[in-house]
């Protein structure tokens, strides 16, 4: 019984190695096959999930594949991320591992571009502006005593082209380094994310400072900006903007995609 443990073991170990193997193999040949189709100056991070793989291999179809680039140049950005999530990708393993296949669909595709707050930074003169999601009732203007005032009459439309963020970064207002914190709205216009401020609080080594109408507009329009985040992989269609710690995200989703079948548009720098 010892003895047959032991082969059990090493049959085990050995499949498991083996399945480790195919799904490098392949995640290799995905890679380079992205490269091409995104149009990247490096072979993306390509992860196949799920175990095992070979159950996948043979039914050929993978459920879910995970792709990353970092570093991609768009337009005015240096260092954008762009990532997707390939839902049932279906292929013939022995096509997929020699590089050969050429009809590779998946049934589902979500893409997403983030800009990273040091790019943003960069756009708006603000080197170390840090991003975060914001709560919705933080855009509430607030009475003296801090409470917020709710708005009456129709309610505000909130979908998913829409979304708070709050931006913390330091300036200089009249000769001293200044914190500004702005809460804002980014909206998913023309493809392109908008960032509009509604508040903004401000504080220096003293406390928080009350500026003249004139220098609060002229913060206000310093955070205002357009940035172009370039096209969604896989030519997926923008649907949603967010905020997350660290970056703007832009994302879309599509169904019935062709490997193969289409192209990053509007990629600047390559």
């Amino acid at each position: 019984m010892k003895k047959l443990a032991i082969v059990l073991v090493v049959l085990i170990g050995l499949l498991v190695a083996g399945d480790f193997g195919a799904a490098a193999a392949a995640e290799y040949q995905v890679s380079t096959r992205l490269r091409a189709q995104l149009k990247l100056a490096d072979d993306p991070a390509v992860r196949i999930n799920g175990f095992p793989f070979l159950y996948q291999a043979l039914a050929g179809d993978y459920r879910e594949v995970e792709v990353k680039a970092s570093g991609v140049p768009v337009a005015d950005l240096r260092n954008v991320e762009v990532e997707a999530t390939l839902r049932h990708v279906r292929a013939p393993l022995s096509e997929l591992l020699s590089g050969s296949a050429q009809n590779v669909t998946i049934d589902e595709v979500t893409g997403r571009v983030k800009l990273l707050a040091a790019e943003v930074g960069k756009l708006i003169n603000v080197a170390d502006l840090k991003i975060e999601p914001a709560n919705p009732d933080e855009l509430l203007e607030r009475k003296p005593n801090g409470d917020p005032i709710v708005p009456t009459g129709k309610p505000q439309v909130v979908d998913e082209k829409t979304a708070p963020v709050k931006l913390t970064g330091s300036t200089d207002i009249a000769g001293t380094r200044t914190q500004v914190t702005v809460v804002g709205v980014l909206s998913l216009v023309d493809n392109q994310i908008e960032v509009s401020p509604k508040r903004l609080r401000v504080s220096n080594e003293t406390g928080e400072v009350a500026l003249p109408p004139a220098v609060d507009r002229l913060i206000r329009r310093a955070f205002s900006t357009r940035i172009d985040p370039g096209g969604l992989p896989f030519t997926v269609v923008p649907t949603g903007v967010r905020a997350e710690n660290g970056a703007l995200v832009v994302e879309g989703s599509a169904k019935n995609v062709q490997l193969g079948g289409g192209a990053v548009p509007n990629r600047g720098g390559q």
